[in-house]
């Protein structure tokens, strides 16, 4: 049976639902999070999430790997998640394609401190795979190689946990300098409302 006020229901919910994503889309930041050869497919979801809600511009997922998008509680819908080889030259291109700047997030030899690190414009947050890191190759082409520090026996985190630290970091340090737009959340103002409506 086909019911108008229904109809009038859901377009009316469709419609502001597309109000709010076009709000989102036009808040989002000039970051992006990169996962190499993750084989947990849980972790991917979860750094989904993150990226959602640090607003991140997009999230690169390196290698033929399935992901868990329950983990990510319908952040998918929102965020663009793209897929490409695990190949070291079309994820540079892509890269660099964007605009972006690599940061790798590694335990290596000359990495600098999380707490020291000067992110530089509009980063690409590469995670490693959780068996094997960062390839070297990409190391070596990284802008900047940022290392968390940790004090306990089990040599590494969670790469979910580690990109929402790097990505929350970055954003904390921005704040800090006066230029992190809505540090208190949600979404951009719409064109033509003020700020503080």
């Amino acid at each position: 049976m086909d019911d108008p006020r229904q109809r009038w229901a859901d377009a009316r919910r469709a419609a502001r639902r597309a109000r709010r994503r076009a709000a989102y889309r036009r808040g989002l930041r000039p970051v992006a999070l990169a996962a190499w050869n993750i084989s947990k497919a849980h972790n991917v979801g979860s750094l989904v999430r993150t990226a959602h809600a640090a607003a991140v511009r997009e999230v690169i997922l390196v290698g033929e790997r399935e992901w868990n998008r329950e983990a990510a509680r319908t952040a998918d819908l929102y965020t663009t998640v793209t897929h490409l080889p695990a190949e070291t030259g079309a994820f540079l291109h892509h890269v660099r394609s964007r605009g972006h700047t690599l940061v790798a997030v590694e335990l290596s030899p000359g990495a600098v401190n999380l707490f020291e690190a000067d992110y530089p414009p509009d980063p690409c947050f590469l995670l490693g795979a959780e068996l094997g890191g960062i390839p070297r190759d990409l190391l070596d082409e990284a802008d900047l190689v940022v290392q968390i520090p940790q004090w306990g026996l089990v040599p590494c985190l969670n790469v979910a946990v580690a990109g929402s630290i790097v990505v929350y970091d970055h954003l904390a340090k921005l704040h800090r300098r006066g230029i992190l737009d809505r540090p208190d959340g949600g979404l951009p103002p719409s064109p033509g409302e003020r700020p503080d409506a």
